[in-house]
């Protein structure tokens, strides 16, 4: 193999090597999943980064030994076309805002019956033939004309598949921004920008086959869409595990076994601030912020991002205010007149007369 050749095979082999790990924070990551809903999330992107592995590696192989790639092809069509959908369905569980939403499993009738089709078709056409149009990509025969273009579609069918869920993924997107700023008119910024970047992205690299005109003497050309995907990769994996999304909420099962469905709404300061005020949590000495997502159906991340940009504080020193404040009430009251300090700074949630006095003295009260 020529020189240029294992430039390509080890500039592949970031995409195939990237895709994998990602695939194995997916499966670390998933036991601290809290809701089944999250866990929906990181299969379906576990599947989808498996896509792109497979994928890039029957490139390689490809490049490496046509003889191979012909028994890989079927395969190899399959994973690309799927890349597209899956992650279709990635955007759809983000981005539904209502939990009769359910995505139809039609989308993948397509990325399944063409590699059949191809597969069942090749077996009517000699192994050597096959190899020949890998070779030089082009019908040996006449009669095997129609073949050799199916064969070596998968690139433009890729294409298509890739630009029409990408304007999919961006249409029920925009439709979520409007919905979340209809139910929070205190939104200050749309949430899941970052994947409003990651689908602008899709777009992108797609355009890059419009540049090599300008790179046809550069290798840097088969780099960039490899770059733009390894961008993507990071996005997507930091996001997803530090949890910044806001997924719908399933339906819920009672003790009569009917089903109720709960609507989705992002986090506003008057239903944050009624919990806080009817359930008083910050009672608990031992509170996390962990144990308020269950009740107020949202994430650590998305919790900790509205109490800084709502409050200016952080999710400790919130709760300490509060505490503070329901300090205040006991000592103004006279339920508890005869109580000591100490037993009214447990009452009040600080777990110790030092806590009270250490949340006082940096005077965190700013409301």
């Amino acid at each position: 193999m020529s020189m240029q050749t294992w430039i390509s095979i080890l500039t592949n082999l970031f995409p195939v090597i990237s895709a994998l790990t990602c695939c194995l924070l997916m499966i670390l990551t998933y036991k601290d999943s809290v809701r089944e809903e999250e866990r929906y999330l990181k299969r379906g992107l576990f599947f989808f980064y498996f896509s792109v592995a497979f994928g890039w590696a029957c490139v390689i192989v490809y490049m490496w030994s046509p003889r191979l790639f012909v028994y890989l092809n079927s395969l190899c069509y399959c994973s690309f076309i799927m890349m597209s959908v899956t992650f279709y369905h990635v955007a759809f569980w983000l981005t539904r805002v209502d939990s009769s939403e359910r995505f139809s499993m039609r989308h993948y009738g397509l990325p399944v019956m063409i590699p059949f089709a191809l597969l069942v078709w090749s077996l009517f056409v000699p192994l050597d033939v096959q190899v020949m149009i890998v070779a030089v990509d082009s019908p040996i025969e006449e009669v095997y004309f129609y073949f050799t273009r199916f064969f070596t579609s998968q690139l433009m069918v890729a294409f298509l598949f890739c630009f029409c869920y990408t304007l999919l993924g961006l249409k029920r997107l925009f439709r979520y921004w409007r919905v979340m700023r209809e139910r929070s008119e205190d939104m200050k910024e749309p949430p899941l920008r970052w994947l409003g970047s990651v689908l602008l992205l899709f777009l992108v690299s797609l355009c890059m086959p419009l540049l090599e005109p300008l790179f046809a003497k550069s290798y840097w050309i088969d780099f960039l869409p490899i770059g733009i995907l390894l961008v993507q990769f990071s996005i997507i994996s930091y996001n997803i595990i530090v949890g910044n999304y806001v997924l719908c909420p399933g339906e819920r099962r009672l003790s009569d076994d009917s089903l109720v469905i709960k609507k989705p709404s992002l986090l506003s300061k008057e239903r944050f601030e009624k919990y806080m005020q009817e359930d008083k949590p910050y009672l608990n000495p031992e509170l996390k912020i962990t144990d308020l997502i269950r009740e107020l159906q949202t994430n650590r991340t998305y919790l900790s991002t509205f109490i800084n940009r709502t409050y200016g504080m952080n999710f400790k020193a919130y709760i300490n205010d509060c505490r503070l404040r329901e300090m205040e009430a006991l000592l103004a009251g006279s339920t508890y007149a005869g109580e000591s300090m100490t037993g009214l700074a447990i009452r009040a949630g600080f777990g110790c007369y030092h806590s009270y006095r250490r949340a006082k003295k940096r005077n965190i009260t700013n409301f």
